[in-house]
């Protein structure tokens, strides 16, 4: 954005410059000619206003996609954090519930120490097989939920790209026609120089 800047005013000083070489060096009379050089500096002063605006508004408009795109990827994580904790907090309770089960087994079974010694085996197989279920589907809980948000990442990431091309592109369209525009002034300055009048 600077550099645009910086090209507009440079143009703008440069056709000062030139203006003032033409007062001094040209073969038009002093009153026409700086009629026509000031008429000059006018088009060219609106036209280096009309530029700074265009940049101004498609700069604000790159910045309100960013600020979006932004609050949504905060969003997104957000939710993941939280999709997070809550399966983690609901493991954690499953497998406390899980190895109070193997606790009370346990403690039942301890009354009948000859029995116990055949049935616990059995009896505790059940409920650690049930805590290795817990683990195991929270954790592919876990991953799909991982996996579901990075895939929204992606989309919010590519809808802000898709959103701000447009903008981009007519941004390069504007310092395009700014360059041909200075190109055209460039020209006009030279023939404004070259031409002579009726007087001479």
């Amino acid at each position: 954005m600077a550099k645009k800047g910086g090209f507009l005013l440079g143009a703008v000083v440069g056709g000062t410059a030139a203006a003032i070489a033409a007062l001094l060096l040209a073969p038009k009379s002093g009153k026409e000619l700086r009629d026509e050089l000031a008429a000059q500096a006018d088009d060219w002063m609106d036209m280096a206003s009309d530029y700074t605006d265009m940049a101004k508004e498609k700069s604000a408009a790159l910045t309100d996609i960013a600020k979006e795109k932004a609050q949504d990827l905060s969003q997104q994580a957000g939710d993941l954090a939280g999709n997070m904790k809550q399966k983690v907090n609901e493991s954690a309770e499953e497998a406390k519930d899980d190895s109070e089960d193997i606790l009370l087994n346990l403690k039942e079974q301890s009354a009948d120490l000859s029995d116990r010694f055949k049935k616990s085996a059995d009896e505790l197989k059940k409920p650690a097989a049930d805590l290795g279920d817990t683990a195991k589907d929270t954790t592919e809980d876990i991953m799909i939920d991982i996996k579901k948000s990075a895939d929204e990442a992606g989309i919010t990431v590519k809808e802000g790209i898709d959103e701000a091309k447009p903008l981009a592109d007519d941004a390069k369209a504007m310092a395009d026609m700014a360059k041909e525009d200075v190109k055209a002034a460039k020209e006009d300055v030279k023939d404004t120089l070259t031409t002579p009048t009726e007087d001479n």
